[in-house]
Protein backbone atom coordinates (compact mmCIF):
# COMPACT_ATOMS: atom_id res chain seq x y z
CA UNK A 1 0.00 0.00 0.00
CA UNK A 2 1.29 3.51 -0.73
CA UNK A 3 1.72 5.58 1.86
CA UNK A 4 3.53 9.39 2.51
CA UNK A 5 7.10 10.05 4.47
CA UNK A 6 6.16 11.12 7.69
CA UNK A 7 7.24 14.53 9.00
CA UNK A 8 9.76 12.63 10.95
CA UNK A 9 10.97 10.90 7.96
CA UNK A 10 11.46 13.88 5.98
CA UNK A 11 13.55 15.61 8.44
CA UNK A 12 15.88 12.57 8.91
CA UNK A 13 16.25 12.81 5.35
CA UNK A 14 16.78 16.17 5.06
CA UNK A 15 20.54 15.91 6.48
CA UNK A 16 21.28 13.61 3.27
CA UNK A 17 20.30 16.53 1.40
CA UNK A 18 16.30 15.28 0.57
CA UNK A 19 14.26 18.85 -0.10
CA UNK A 20 10.85 18.65 -1.01
CA UNK A 21 10.65 21.91 -2.28
CA UNK A 22 13.39 22.85 -4.66
CA UNK A 23 13.25 26.75 -6.56
CA UNK A 24 15.89 25.78 -8.97
CA UNK A 25 16.30 21.93 -10.60
CA UNK A 26 16.26 20.17 -13.42
CA UNK A 27 14.68 16.35 -13.77
CA UNK A 28 17.26 13.68 -13.78
CA UNK A 29 16.78 12.37 -16.75
CA UNK A 30 17.88 15.33 -18.74
CA UNK A 31 21.21 14.14 -18.04
CA UNK A 32 20.75 11.31 -20.47
CA UNK A 33 20.14 14.18 -23.27
CA UNK A 34 23.68 14.92 -24.67
CA UNK A 35 22.52 18.37 -25.66
CA UNK A 36 21.37 19.18 -22.15
CA UNK A 37 24.73 17.11 -20.59
CA UNK A 38 27.09 19.40 -22.65
CA UNK A 39 25.22 23.01 -21.82
CA UNK A 40 25.11 21.75 -17.93
CA UNK A 41 28.52 20.38 -17.60
CA UNK A 42 29.44 23.55 -19.20
CA UNK A 43 28.14 25.73 -16.25
CA UNK A 44 29.13 22.98 -13.41
CA UNK A 45 32.64 22.92 -14.78
CA UNK A 46 32.70 26.91 -14.06
CA UNK A 47 30.67 26.58 -10.93
CA UNK A 48 32.76 24.38 -8.97
CA UNK A 49 36.58 24.89 -11.21
CA UNK A 50 36.43 21.99 -12.36
CA UNK A 51 39.40 22.25 -15.53
CA UNK A 52 37.54 19.31 -17.78
CA UNK A 53 33.94 17.53 -18.31
CA UNK A 54 35.50 14.76 -17.27
CA UNK A 55 36.12 15.82 -14.08
CA UNK A 56 33.01 17.54 -13.32
CA UNK A 57 31.68 14.21 -14.40
CA UNK A 58 33.26 12.91 -11.73
CA UNK A 59 32.26 15.23 -9.21
CA UNK A 60 28.44 15.40 -10.74
CA UNK A 61 28.26 11.29 -9.71
CA UNK A 62 30.12 11.95 -6.14
CA UNK A 63 26.75 14.50 -5.50
CA UNK A 64 24.31 12.28 -7.16
CA UNK A 65 25.48 9.25 -4.93
CA UNK A 66 23.13 11.33 -2.18
CA UNK A 67 19.86 10.03 -4.11
CA UNK A 68 21.54 6.36 -3.22
CA UNK A 69 21.73 7.45 0.48
CA UNK A 70 18.36 8.91 0.31
CA UNK A 71 16.65 5.88 -1.33
CA UNK A 72 18.84 3.53 1.00
CA UNK A 73 18.07 5.12 3.98
CA UNK A 74 14.42 4.76 3.91
CA UNK A 75 14.79 0.92 2.89
CA UNK A 76 16.83 0.09 5.83
CA UNK A 77 15.57 2.73 8.31
CA UNK A 78 11.98 2.31 7.45
CA UNK A 79 11.33 -0.23 5.02
CA UNK A 80 10.08 2.18 2.71
CA UNK A 81 10.87 2.14 -0.97
CA UNK A 82 10.96 5.78 -2.58
CA UNK A 83 10.43 6.59 -6.53
CA UNK A 84 13.62 6.87 -7.97
CA UNK A 85 12.13 6.66 -11.45
CA UNK A 86 14.53 9.32 -13.58
CA UNK A 87 11.93 11.20 -14.77
CA UNK A 88 10.75 11.66 -11.19
CA UNK A 89 14.04 12.90 -9.72
CA UNK A 90 14.63 16.60 -9.23
CA UNK A 91 17.96 17.59 -7.93
CA UNK A 92 19.16 21.32 -7.72
CA UNK A 93 20.53 23.09 -10.27
CA UNK A 94 24.16 23.71 -11.26
CA UNK A 95 23.47 27.82 -11.68
CA UNK A 96 24.80 30.47 -8.88
CA UNK A 97 28.36 30.71 -7.36
CA UNK A 98 30.25 28.48 -4.84
CA UNK A 99 30.36 24.85 -4.01
CA UNK A 100 27.63 22.49 -4.88
CA UNK A 101 26.32 20.27 -2.86
CA UNK A 102 22.55 20.26 -4.64
CA UNK A 103 19.72 18.69 -3.02
CA UNK A 104 17.16 16.19 -4.29
CA UNK A 105 13.16 16.23 -4.55
CA UNK A 106 10.65 13.20 -5.82
CA UNK A 107 7.78 14.70 -8.30
CA UNK A 108 5.93 11.69 -6.51
CA UNK A 109 6.39 11.72 -2.71
CA UNK A 110 4.39 8.41 -2.25
CA UNK A 111 6.15 5.63 -0.85
CA UNK A 112 5.76 1.61 -0.68
CA UNK A 113 6.11 0.21 2.44
CA UNK A 114 6.69 -3.57 2.99
CA UNK A 115 4.23 -5.05 5.01
CA UNK A 116 4.94 -8.87 5.59
CA UNK A 117 2.88 -10.47 3.17
CA UNK A 118 5.47 -11.28 0.79
CA UNK A 119 9.50 -11.75 1.65
CA UNK A 120 11.38 -9.20 2.64
CA UNK A 121 14.44 -10.15 0.34
CA UNK A 122 12.29 -10.21 -2.87
CA UNK A 123 11.10 -6.72 -2.07
CA UNK A 124 14.76 -5.51 -1.02
CA UNK A 125 15.38 -6.58 -4.65
CA UNK A 126 12.82 -4.19 -6.33
CA UNK A 127 14.19 -1.44 -4.99
CA UNK A 128 17.91 -1.85 -5.29
CA UNK A 129 16.81 -2.72 -9.27
CA UNK A 130 15.10 0.37 -9.25
CA UNK A 131 17.74 2.76 -7.69
CA UNK A 132 20.65 0.96 -9.47
CA UNK A 133 19.88 -0.82 -13.02
CA UNK A 134 17.14 1.61 -13.59
CA UNK A 135 18.59 4.88 -12.49
CA UNK A 136 22.05 5.16 -11.75
CA UNK A 137 23.42 2.51 -14.51
CA UNK A 138 22.10 4.46 -17.58
CA UNK A 139 23.75 7.46 -16.05
CA UNK A 140 27.18 5.76 -15.49
CA UNK A 141 26.95 4.31 -19.10
CA UNK A 142 26.06 7.58 -20.81
CA UNK A 143 29.12 9.55 -18.74
CA UNK A 144 31.43 7.29 -19.81
CA UNK A 145 30.29 7.18 -23.45
CA UNK A 146 30.08 10.95 -23.32
CA UNK A 147 32.98 11.75 -21.33
CA UNK A 148 35.54 9.36 -21.67
CA UNK A 149 35.70 8.43 -17.81
CA UNK A 150 36.31 5.12 -16.87
CA UNK A 151 32.77 3.60 -15.51
CA UNK A 152 35.29 2.26 -11.86
CA UNK A 153 35.79 5.54 -11.03
CA UNK A 154 32.02 6.26 -11.28
CA UNK A 155 30.93 3.18 -9.42
CA UNK A 156 33.75 3.42 -6.85
CA UNK A 157 31.99 7.45 -6.16
CA UNK A 158 28.78 5.68 -5.59
CA UNK A 159 29.80 3.02 -3.62
CA UNK A 160 32.01 5.22 -0.87
CA UNK A 161 28.78 6.70 -0.11
CA UNK A 162 26.58 3.55 0.29
CA UNK A 163 29.46 2.30 2.62
CA UNK A 164 29.28 5.59 4.53
CA UNK A 165 25.25 5.44 5.29
CA UNK A 166 25.83 1.94 6.29
CA UNK A 167 29.08 1.92 8.47
CA UNK A 168 28.04 5.56 9.82
CA UNK A 169 24.62 6.42 9.57
CA UNK A 170 22.74 3.46 9.65
CA UNK A 171 24.55 1.21 12.56
CA UNK A 172 21.61 1.36 14.97
CA UNK A 173 18.59 -0.20 12.66
CA UNK A 174 17.69 -3.82 13.24
CA UNK A 175 18.36 -4.67 9.26
CA UNK A 176 21.51 -2.54 8.51
CA UNK A 177 23.60 -5.86 8.92
CA UNK A 178 21.26 -7.76 6.66
CA UNK A 179 20.66 -5.21 4.09
CA UNK A 180 24.36 -4.43 3.50
CA UNK A 181 25.44 -7.70 3.52
CA UNK A 182 23.28 -8.36 0.84
CA UNK A 183 23.98 -5.23 -1.41
CA UNK A 184 27.97 -5.75 -1.21
CA UNK A 185 28.45 -9.40 -1.02
CA UNK A 186 25.49 -11.49 -2.29
CA UNK A 187 23.55 -8.90 -5.08
CA UNK A 188 23.74 -10.23 -8.81
CA UNK A 189 25.29 -7.70 -11.12
CA UNK A 190 21.82 -7.68 -12.39
CA UNK A 191 20.34 -5.38 -10.05
CA UNK A 192 22.66 -2.94 -10.90
CA UNK A 193 22.60 -2.61 -14.95
CA UNK A 194 24.39 -4.87 -17.44
CA UNK A 195 26.44 -6.44 -15.25
CA UNK A 196 27.54 -10.18 -14.62
CA UNK A 197 29.07 -8.85 -11.44
CA UNK A 198 28.13 -6.88 -8.06
CA UNK A 199 29.74 -3.56 -9.34
CA UNK A 200 30.02 -2.44 -5.77
CA UNK A 201 31.79 -5.04 -4.13
CA UNK A 202 35.41 -4.67 -5.47
CA UNK A 203 35.69 -1.81 -3.86
CA UNK A 204 35.17 -3.18 -0.16
CA UNK A 205 38.15 -3.47 1.87
CA UNK A 206 39.16 -3.50 4.92
CA UNK A 207 40.25 -0.23 6.20
CA UNK A 208 43.85 0.74 6.76
CA UNK A 209 45.55 3.21 9.73
CA UNK A 210 46.77 6.22 8.68
CA UNK A 211 49.21 7.88 11.07
CA UNK A 212 49.36 11.17 9.31
CA UNK A 213 45.43 11.37 9.76
CA UNK A 214 45.38 8.95 13.17
CA UNK A 215 42.61 7.18 12.10
CA UNK A 216 41.30 4.47 9.60
CA UNK A 217 39.85 4.47 6.40
CA UNK A 218 39.56 2.73 3.42
CA UNK A 219 41.86 3.75 0.46
CA UNK A 220 39.75 4.11 -2.93
CA UNK A 221 40.79 1.83 -5.88
CA UNK A 222 40.48 5.09 -8.03
CA UNK A 223 41.28 8.78 -7.79
CA UNK A 224 38.25 10.67 -8.27
CA UNK A 225 40.40 13.83 -9.90
CA UNK A 226 38.60 16.27 -6.76
CA UNK A 227 42.09 17.43 -6.59
CA UNK A 228 41.84 19.04 -9.78
CA UNK A 229 39.49 21.47 -8.57
CA UNK A 230 40.62 25.16 -8.63
CA UNK A 231 41.57 25.84 -5.09
CA UNK A 232 41.90 22.01 -4.26
CA UNK A 233 45.72 21.30 -3.60
CA UNK A 234 45.58 18.37 -1.81
CA UNK A 235 44.58 14.73 -2.88
CA UNK A 236 41.60 12.79 -0.20
CA UNK A 237 42.86 11.46 2.42
CA UNK A 238 41.77 7.72 1.01
CA UNK A 239 43.55 8.45 -2.70
CA UNK A 240 44.93 5.44 -3.99
CA UNK A 241 47.29 7.88 -5.68
CA UNK A 242 48.87 9.55 -2.33
CA UNK A 243 51.96 6.93 -3.05
CA UNK A 244 52.36 8.18 -6.46
CA UNK A 245 51.48 11.22 -6.72
CA UNK A 246 54.38 13.59 -8.03
CA UNK A 247 53.95 17.52 -8.32
CA UNK A 248 50.14 16.98 -8.13
CA UNK A 249 49.52 14.92 -10.66
CA UNK A 250 48.80 11.62 -10.48
CA UNK A 251 51.41 9.12 -12.23
CA UNK A 252 49.21 8.60 -15.22
CA UNK A 253 47.12 11.65 -15.37
CA UNK A 254 43.19 11.44 -16.63
CA UNK A 255 44.21 8.06 -18.23
CA UNK A 256 43.26 4.49 -17.35
CA UNK A 257 45.54 4.65 -14.32
CA UNK A 258 47.23 1.34 -12.64
CA UNK A 259 44.79 1.30 -10.45
CA UNK A 260 41.60 1.32 -12.69
CA UNK A 261 43.45 -1.05 -15.07
CA UNK A 262 43.64 -3.53 -12.26
CA UNK A 263 39.85 -3.15 -12.07
CA UNK A 264 39.06 -4.48 -15.51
Amino acid sequence: MDKLLTEKEITELSKYRFNEELDRFFEASNVLDEAFLKKFMANLSSRIGAPSEKVAASIFIKRYAFLAVIALYAMTAWSKKINVSLDGVTMESASGEGNWLPSFSFKDITVQEWNGAAARSEWRKRVIRDLFAKNIYPIIAFFEKTFGISRFILWENIAVYVFWVYESELTEHENALEDFTFLIFEANGSLFGRYKQNPLQKYYAEKSYLEEWSEEVRIRKTCCFTYKLEGSSKRCKTCPCNLNARNGRCQDGEGFCSAIRGLA
